[in-house]
């Protein structure tokens, strides 16, 4: 560490002056900053974690920031519809979108011709949350525990249904690793969204389903479902007798996290002072229990990050799914 105590020479006075210079117009935009509404886009459906902490986060803002911070859904085509909207939208601050890594790094891996890239597009302000997903059996399936599950499946192949809900979400890439790594096939039931695959399971119409933790530990608890697996790092302690994915053998870590985005040129003063606001929001308890806890979303680290740590997260989460593509076989979209 260089000593307080160093006597500064007048090229380096010159050089501290000059730098103050230049941050006192991005001090006063960031100030400035928002002189009218800001739009979020949100390329999720209403209701459930991809909408509601974003809707609490707009009210958050709206009350910190003086104007108004409007939630616009625009969902569609595994959010490539929303996330383009942001990302052709002017650079100025005034639109964002919250959104996933579904949306973001999963589409930019497996959908080689997308119309955008999240590297280059867009420029990551904050993670707002990591949701953690259980796999589920119905009461009638004659397994209680995933290990059971397979050996089921690799005597009778596909007579076991699982509802999906397009290519990217950990449900269907569990049922894709099964299949070609452990010669244990499903057969998947596809639907538009989490929550009909999950209204389908509880109606009997699919026998085993995942579904983001929170609504998915009330079901358990209520005895409609039975725990087989949840996608963690380690076993929580909420449910310490039900295994992680890796520890039943699949090695699908896929977890969906959510958070904010700007088109990439937005000025990075805006960046910084909406990355402080909406940490704020994360680390307040009664803001985290009502609009993250609520809807199953853990606030491990980079959450609340600054926008360098999320920036170097965001490249290690695109290398891991290259990897977890390679490994589960996940197909590559070719239109």
């Amino acid at each position: 560490m260089i000593s307080t105590r160093l006597v500064m020479t007048t090229p380096v006075i010159l050089a501290t002056v000059a730098a103050a210079a230049l941050a006192a117009p991005l001090a006063v935009h960031a100030q400035a900053y928002p002189t009218k509404a800001v739009r979020i886009i949100v390329p999720h459906p209403v209701g459930g974690p991809g909408d509601i902490p974003p809707r609490g986060f707009a009210l958050g803002l709206t009350q910190v920031m003086g104007q108004p911070f409007v939630v616009e859904n625009r969902d569609g085509a595994d959010g490539i519809i929303g996330v383009d909207a942001c990302v052709k939208s002017p650079p100025d601050g005034y639109t964002l979108c919250s959104t996933s890594n579904g949306s973001t790094i999963v589409n930019s891996v497996v959908r080689p011709k997308l119309s955008f890239d999240p590297f280059k597009d867009l420029v990551g302000i904050v993670q707002t949350g990591t949701l953690y997903s259980m796999i589920m059996a119905t009461p009638s399936v004659p397994a209680n525990s995933m290990a059971e599950l397979i050996a089921l499946l690799k005597a009778k192949p596909e007579s076991i249904t699982l509802g999906t809900y397009g290519a990217i979400n950990m449900a269907a890439m569990m049922g894709q690793f099964t299949k070609s790594r452990l010669g244990a096939a499903f057969y998947p039931i596809p639907y538009k969204s989490a929550s009909q695959a999950l209204q389908a399971a509880l109606s009997g119409q699919v026998q085993v389903v995942g579904f983001a933790l929170g609504a998915a530990s009330t079901h358990v608890k209520a005895g409609k479902m039975k725990p087989l697996a949840i996608n963690s790092e380690k076993r929580l302690p909420a449910f310490p007798d039900v295994p992680t994915l890796k520890e039943t053998g699949i090695d699908v870590n896929y977890r969906s996290w959510f958070a904010f985005f700007a088109p990439a040129a937005v000025p990075r003063d805006i960046v910084r002072r909406l990355n402080t606001e909406v940490a704020k929001m994360i680390h307040d308890p009664q803001f985290k229990t009502k609009f993250l806890t609520s809807q199953g979303l853990e606030t491990d680290f980079p959450t609340g990050a600054s926008p360098e740590e999320f920036a170097k997260f965001l490249l290690d989460e695109r290398a891991d799914f290259i990897r977890l593509v390679k490994v589960a076989n996940i197909p590559i979209q070719k239109d």
